[in-house]
C-alpha cells in the first residue's frame, strides 16, 4: 500500500512537467507605487519578468509580464517625448516568481510539496 501512495505522489509531481507558466501582470506603475495585477500564462519560450524604466538615474516606471527568454538579464535604451530612459528586465522561472513576495530560488512547486508531504507520510505507515 506504501509502494503505490509513494507512485502516486511521484506521477502526480510529474503531471505539471512542461505546463504553461503562470505569471503575474501589472500593466505599468510609476515610482513604485504598487498596482493592480492580474494573472497571465505565458507562451512557450517566455518567462515571468519585472521590467524596470529608469531616466536620469531614478527608478521611474514598472510592469510585469510574460516576456521572451532573449531579453532576460538585457538594458535596452528608448526614447519617449525626447526622454531617453533605459528599460531593465529581471526575469525568472517559476510560477509567480515575479510578485516580489519570494526568491525564485525558495519557490516550491505543489507537486514537489505533495512529494515531501507523501514521503513524511509513509514514515509513518
Amino acid at each position: 500500500m506504501g509502494k503505490l501512495l509513494g507512485l502516486c505522489a511521484v506521477v502526480l509531481a510529474c503531471i505539471t512537467i512542461g505546463s504553461a507558466l503562470q505569471c503575474l501582470k501589472c500593466a505599468f506603475t510609476i515610482f513604485n507605487i504598487p498596482c493592480h495585477t492580474s494573472t497571465v500564462t505565458c507562451n512557450s519560450e517566455e518567462v515571468c519578468a519585472v521590467i524596470q524604466g529608469s531616466a536620469a538615474g531614478h527608478k521611474l516606471i514598472k510592469k510585469k509580464d510574460c516576456v521572451a527568454q532573449d531579453k532576460c538579464d538585457k538594458n535596452s535604451t528608448e526614447s519617449y517625448l525626447g526622454i531617453k530612459y533605459v528599460t531593465t528586465y529581471k526575469c525568472c522561472d517559476g510560477d509567480f516568481c515575479n510578485s516580489g513576495a519570494t526568491l525564485p530560488s525558495a519557490h516550491i512547486s505543489l507537486p514537489m510539496l505533495l512529494v515531501i508531504g507523501g514521503t513524511w507520510f509513509l514514515r509513518f505507515l
